[in-house]
């Protein structure tokens, strides 16, 4: 009886096909895992220059990788989330009454950058000065607690002796502030990497006050009060141009003020620069300094520039001292191209305590009154 000759030379090419698909397998997982571990890190990720639009127009002009690519960023921002022990705000059933647990292992936000990496904006530079590190809070405060408290809407000062023609401003501009990072805080709330929803203490609080400020001078201004980094901070930016886009408007210059604050890891050499400029003395009180930062990935980043230089030097004519210098971040976007007026100001830092943060919002929108109306014309 003759046996059957097994072929070997099959089974060798399908033992290297094997091989070869798991190796690409393999080779995918990792690529998508570090995208997903940067993402995590507050690092604003993309893997092509597509936005997320709802613009069926827009998409058909894409071409078919272009689609596969924008779907591969929707896929890695919405899967790839951290663990909930790691990077979620518990919710509450009563947001404004119990108390939520604050996660203590998340990442700083994603524009703070190590001392190395301040790039500042120079009118006689033409090229974008770049910055690319990030700097992360390091804490392990898993059992921080924190309430939902709402900030007083009212305005804390008597607005300024000018004159402005309020009616002819709300008929060119659409004010809009908001906050991709509304749980950023300041001392002496160190709790949960310093992130808080109670609006004593927090960014949401500073835009609170922003707002009254220019309501009080007969600005139609608008608040967005969303939580865009809760609970989920990998989608905060998303999150924000979402809230954003509701309220755009088409006949009007939209001036829309993405409220931040800076901060760095403790004890780290960015920490020791922003220690030492972390507050100016303005009218014999101490200010916390304020930083204009904008993404170079954006197509209209000429005019966001020019736009930024222009509340810069307003700022310098009225508070010398107020600002530091224009933040270049490369290959970021911060939902910029949502409109040539997009600004993303950081108030202050982690080092600040509130009193001088508040007392910044106030000159801020100073600056604000006198920036609106020059671009309202």
């Amino acid at each position: 009886m003759k046996r059957r000759r097994r072929n070997k030379g099959k089974t060798k090419i399908y033992m290297g096909m094997s091989i070869f698909c798991l190796t690409i397998l393999f080779i995918g997982y990792s690529y998508v895992y570090n995208l997903s571990e940067e993402r995590k890190s507050g690092k604003d990720v993309t893997t092509i220059s597509i936005h997320y639009s709802e613009d069926a127009e827009n998409q058909d002009d894409m071409n078919f990788i272009d689609k596969l690519m924008s779907y591969f960023n929707i896929f890695l921002e919405k899967t790839f989330n951290e663990s909930e022990e790691q990077s979620r705000l518990v919710d509450s059933d009563v947001l404004k009454s119990e108390e939520v647990l604050n996660s203590s292992d998340h990442n700083q936000e994603q524009n703070d950058i190590s001392e190395n990496e301040i790039k500042i904006y120079d009118e006689e530079n033409t090229e974008p000065q770049l910055a690319e590190k990030e700097i992360l809070l390091a804490a392990n405060r898993q059992e921080d607690f924190f309430k939902v408290i709402e900030s007083p809407t009212y305005r804390s000062s008597s607005p300024r002796d000018v004159f402005i023609d309020a009616a002819s401003i709300n008929e060119n501009l659409n004010v809009v502030i908001f906050h991709t990072h509304a749980t950023e805080a300041f001392l002496p709330h160190k709790e949960g990497n310093y992130r808080t929803q109670d609006e004593r203490y927090n960014v949401m609080g500073v835009g609170t006050k922003i707002t009254a400020n220019l309501q009080g001078y007969g600005i139609n201004a608008v608040h967005l009060k969303d939580y865009n980094d809760y609970p989920d901070y990998n989608s905060s930016y998303y999150n924000s141009k979402n809230a954003v886009s509701k309220v755009l408007s088409d006949s009007k210059k939209n001036l829309i003020i993405d409220i931040h604050r800076d901060g760095a890891e403790e004890n780290s050499l960015y920490e020791q620069t922003l220690s030492q400029v972390k507050t100016t003395e303005i009218n014999g009180e101490n200010a916390a300094t304020c930083t204009l930062v904008i993404g170079n990935y954006n197509e209209n980043y000429d005019r966001l520039k020019e736009n930024a230089q222009l509340l810069y030097d307003k700022a310098e004519e009225m508070y010398p001292g107020l600002f530091r210098k224009i933040i270049i971040r490369d290959k970021a976007y911060f939902n910029q191209y949502l409109s040539d007026y997009a600004l993303l100001v950081e108030v202050g830092c982690t080092l600040n305590h509130i009193d001088e943060v508040n007392y910044s919002a106030e000159l801020l929108s100073d600056v604000l009154i006198e920036y609106i109306e020059e671009i309202s014309k």
